[in-house]
């Protein structure tokens, strides 16, 4: 079966539509946790949360510094602030706050970046966000998840409000319609990275919308002889090292794709914690040193290689059967 032919195969859902239907099914368990919005309700999906838990919600306008600042005051005051905006304002405008506010009082707080990446590709380089990874895991004490699709951010969220850690968390989320992972669900443990696919002749460390891209392409590379792990790496801080030791242990090289720069994120965390162990060739894919080019999300990501098809090649070229 072709890469096309597995990806027809798929369904997809609204990464911003999950993110609300998970809050308002947790809203009725969990009455310590408050919505912090930055005049986004529609698009972040906290529309029908407002009207379900108006008294829940506090939209704080176009202040993101603001915004992550009153929750700070309201975690000191044994709330659980939920900030709700897009990744390129949470994690670049207010990230002072997130620092000084937040992680410096060692306050929990869940820090939600959505449209992260590519995935408003059509509102450009205000809107894209390819640094932010790189910029909330250089925090001390900060958590850092990056969820792959509707089902593992649903998951996501529900590990974020139940861990006990007293640390700000910043989850990573895309936007629109994302691929479901064609793989059976696995727990989400921050921390602990899953195994969507087994192999010993190669490892594709991913995570966000990049998992499903790394699985169609384990699942291609099979057809061709090799067999590839996949790491769905969906916690970069705490990086799961344990893994990935095992994985430069069993397999002789390693892929590590992002949709983010290759400067500070999951590339460079994995190379960090292998720096100093044995390992094989690792090659990186993700977006380089540019400003990527405006556009629909999914051709732009098979522009710039973020792609299983990309995936394909660069591990046959490690293998040496390009």
């Amino acid at each position: 079966m072709t890469i096309a032919d597995a990806r027809a195969r798929l369904t997809d859902k609204a990464i911003r539509l999950q993110y609300g239907e998970t809050l308002i099914a947790l809203a009725d368990e969990r009455r310590d946790f408050v919505v912090l919005t930055a005049d986004l309700m529609h698009a972040t999906g906290m529309e029908g949360f407002g009207a379900a838990f108006p008294d829940r919600i506090i939209n704080l306008g176009i202040a993101e510094q603001n915004m992550a600042g009153v929750a700070a005051g309201l975690a000191l005051c044994g709330r659980l602030p939920i900030v709700c905006g897009y990744a390129a304002f949470t994690a670049l405008r207010a990230v002072e706050q997130a620092k000084l506010d937040l992680a410096y009082n060692g306050v929990k707080a869940i820090l939600t970046g959505q449209s992260g990446g590519l995935s408003y590709g059509v509102g450009g380089p205000t809107h894209q966000s390819f640094e932010d990874v790189a910029i909330m895991r250089a925090i001390a004490g900060m958590i850092v998840l990056v969820p792959s699709d509707a089902a593992e951010v649903d998951a996501c969220l529900r590990a974020a409000l139940a861990h006990d850690a007293a640390a700000p968390i910043y989850i990573r989320l895309g936007r629109g319609p994302e691929w479901a992972v064609p793989a059976a669900p696995a727990r989400f443990v921050i921390g602990q990275a899953n195994r969507p696919r087994d192999g010993d002749d190669l490892t594709i460390v991913a995570n966000g919308a990049m998992v499903v891209e790394a699985v169609l392409a384990a699942d291609a590379l099979r057809d061709r002889g090799i067999a590839a792990r996949v790491l769905n790496m969906h916690t970069v801080k705490p990086l799961d090292t344990r893994a990935l030791i095992a994985a430069a242990r069993d397999t002789p090289a390693m892929i590590v794709v992002e949709e983010h720069s290759v400067i500070g994120g999951l590339g460079s965390a994995v190379l960090e914690a292998l720096s100093e162990l044995p390992h094989g060739p690792i090659r990186r894919i993700g977006i380089a040193d540019i400003m990527p080019p405006i556009g629909p999300t999914r051709e732009l990501r098979a522009h710039l290689g973020l792609s299983a098809d990309n995936i394909v090649v660069q591990a046959l070229a490690l293998s040496g059967r390009a």
